[in-house]
C-alpha cells in the first residue's frame, strides 16, 4: 500500500483550513494504521498499530471539538 498526501499542494488560508487539513491527516493516518491491522499477523505490531489508531482518534476527536467551538 502506498501512502500519498493528499494535501501536498493546499496552502492552508485561515484557522480553520489549518483544523481541516489537520483533521484529514489524522483520519488518514487512523484508515492507514485501520488497514495494516487487518493485514499484519504480529502480535507486536498488532498491539502496536492499535495503539497508534487509538491515539489517532484521539487527535481527530480533539480538532472536531475545537472545529465547532
Amino acid at each position: 500500500m502506498k501512502y500519498e498526501r493528499k494535501d501536498k499542494y493546499t496552502k492552508p488560508q485561515t484557522p480553520a483550513d489549518i483544523l481541516d487539513l489537520a483533521l484529514q491527516k489524522e483520519e488518514s493516518s487512523y484508515k492507514f494504521y485501520e488497514d495494516m491491522l487487518k493485514i499484519t499477523t504480529s502480535p507486536i505490531l498488532k498491539k502496536l498499530l492499535s495503539e497508534l489508531k487509538d491515539a489517532e482518534l484521539g487527535h481527530i476527536e480533539k480538532i472536531k471539538h475545537k472545529m465547532t467551538h
